[in-house]
């Protein structure tokens, strides 16, 4: 069974009415249902004042008309009655701000331990209870696992309060394992920042440009993507223990350095990994949405997970993106696209528009009184065809590196505008915030016009060598290791094709600039300086005009091709005269 479903909340809806619709649900065509996720005060109302009768009650009629369940694990939001208890539980940004209790998503730090302590107690009680019915068919932990907020609602950065900053000198005492190391690697004897105890760590306060030592804010990022994945394969692990027979996994959303995790980490430990997309709300068009696809599909290859989709499209936007009306043609194609890259299962979201909540009328296959609609016509076509479909995957022969680090620094060095007009170059969220996703989507659209498409490889792929491909293309390659440096030079020399760019390993996995940056040995070439222009950054090349060019050196059996520019920025901002230079090395 291909699992093809749809979100439908029975706690949002009158008791009454889940029967007729889950047998609607059933008669469209879909065999799975998703509930559950976002729903704690559902099953515990106060604190530790369980109810189970509804959840049971919908989980017997899903069983009853054949309908199998994706069921939410509900920790990835905390109930009121949790900041009556822990009011000191908020979370806090860096300049003291607290987050709400109520109303953003999450509105907890999941470093908190109180917080964790009561969502192991219920994920416990969950599993126990439901493992063997016969409705269910996987389970989900968490919900979009981020640190708050979930999109960009502030500019302010979550979570420093005492929790994290404790689990942040752990993290850094387990990776470092001595104040020496720390230090070296955090370059602290800048403006006098050299720490005598590990107590003496704080979390990255000062802001983004200002964050005194780029080192530690990189290390900041890597320690929530490892906090958050920690905490997801912890619950993992908790599912596990009581039940053998049913996989866990979670779900998530594609967003720059600063909102999300790197998936690529926080989909290890878990058997599926479920996308979240909205194609008309994001306007995409077909390269678009096959960028996102094939992204999150790398991100659950890198994890040893299924690709799965957790939340297809299935009406118009509201609150968030593009409120166009969605039609039932357009989500035929987002539909065959994922399944033809590769997807496992999918769901859509939802079956009927909420009444209620930030999301009033928003994303219902449905409209809001219950009655159909083309969508639903178009959507129980394929259900069928689905099951008897067997899609054929094509493996791709060309890989895009994403360098986590690089995007993390290269936002970090940007940073917001000054308050002082004229005292500094103004701020470009091309080559800032928006640096390393620009340039990985500009190397996508290069590879979509030759292959409909790409696999992603990742920064611990480069670090072990797997590189089973025969082009490779390395967008923003600002920070590369040196064993990442030494397994491409490898690859290539024994016939891989690399694509690369301005900026190539000029500093090392901890934002250290190289003495000789790595481009020099890669190319034979003396690099001179670095500029930025119209089109991102410029590397000058001793001996060479200032100006964009690309080099090609032969290496082994393979071949280096270096723009000495932006080359894949510039391709996303629709330079044709650049895309068109590149594609003849494809």
């Amino acid at each position: 069974m291909i699992p093809f479903g749809v979100t439908f909340y029975p706690d949002q809806w009158p008791a009454e009415t889940w029967e007729e619709n889950f047998r609607n649900i059933k008669r469209a065509g879909f065999n799975v249902v998703r509930f559950g996720e976002m729903a704690w005060d559902w099953i515990e109302p106060d604190a530790g004042k369980f109810s189970f009768s509804g959840l049971d009650r919908a989980m017997a009629l899903c069983a009853r008309l054949g309908l199998k369940v994706l069921l939410g694990i509900p920790v990835s939001q905390v109930p009121p009655w949790f900041y009556r208890l822990y009011p000191d539980s908020r979370p806090v940004a860096q300049d003291g701000t607290l987050y709400p209790e109520m109303g953003p998503r999450p509105n907890i730090c999941k470093d908190n331990p109180d917080y964790r302590h009561l969502a192991e107690r219920l994920t416990r009680k969950l599993v126990v209870r439901y493992k063997n019915h016969p409705a269910l068919l996987m389970w989900q932990v968490d919900n979009e696992p981020v640190y708050p907020p979930l999109d960009h609602t502030t500019s302010n950065d979550y979570c420093h309060c005492r929790h994290s900053r404790r689990a942040f000198i752990l993290w850094a005492k387990k990776k470092y394992g001595s104040l020496a190391k720390l230090n070296e690697v955090w370059g602290m004897k800048f403006w006098t920042n050299t720490l005598s105890r590990f107590e003496d760590i704080s979390t990255p306060k000062a802001g983004i440009w200002e964050a005194v030592s780029p080192h530690l804010f990189l290390d900041w990022f890597r320690f929530k993507t490892d906090s958050l994945a920690g905490w997801v394969s912890h619950l993992a692990r908790i599912v596990k223990a009581a039940d053998r027979n049913h996989k866990v996994g979670t779900n998530g959303f594609i967003g720059i350095s600063t909102r999300v995790p790197d998936h690529s980490i926080l989909a290890q430990g878990l058997d599926w990994y479920g996308l979240d997309v909205y194609p008309a709300g994001g306007k995409m068009g077909p390269r678009d949405l096959s960028f996102i696809i094939d992204l999150w599909k790398s991100f659950a290859r890198a994890g040893g997970a299924e690709f799965h989709v957790t939340e297809m499209q299935g009406g118009q936007n509201v609150r968030w993106g593009s409120p166009v009306y969605v039609k039932g043609p357009e989500i035929e194609w987002w539909t065959k696209l994922a399944f033809e890259k590769g997807a496992k299962g999918l769901l859509y979201h939802a079956w009927r528009p909420p009444l209620f909540g930030a999301e009033t009328a928003g994303f219902g296959i449905l409209k809001a009184d219950g009655s159909p609609t083309k969508r639903l016509e178009v959507i129980s076509k394929m259900a069928k065809a689905i099951q008897n479909s067997s899609f054929v995957i094509r493996h791709s022969k060309l890989a895009i590196a994403y360098l986590r680090s690089s995007d993390v620094q290269s936002y970090q060095e940007q940073g917001p505008p000054r308050g002082i007009a004229g005292q500094w170059e103004p701020v470009r969220v091309d080559i800032g915030l928006m640096c390393g996703m620009n340039s990985i989507q500009g190397a996508y659209q290069l590879a979509y016009d030759r292959y409909r498409g790409a696999d992603f490889i990742f920064e611990q792929d480069l670090t072990e060598g797997k590189l089973p491909y025969e082009t490779v293309l390395l967008p923003n390659p600002y920070l590369l290791s040196r064993k990442q440096f030494a397994n491409l030079k490898k690859w290539v020399a024994a016939g891989g094709q690399l694509i690369t760019e301005a900026r190539f390993g000029l500093k090392d996995e901890n934002g250290h600039l190289y003495p000789k940056p790595l481009l020099e040995e890669l190319l034979g070439v003396v690099w001179d300086h670095g500029e930025v222009n119209e089109n991102g950054f410029l590397d000058v090349i001793e001996g060479k005009p200032a100006k964009p060019q690309i080099i090609v050196k032969k290496l082994g059996k393979g071949k280096i091709v270096y723009a000495n520019y932006s080359l894949f920025m510039s391709i996303r901002r629709g330079n044709k005269k650049f895309l068109s230079a590149a594609k003849r090395y494809l």
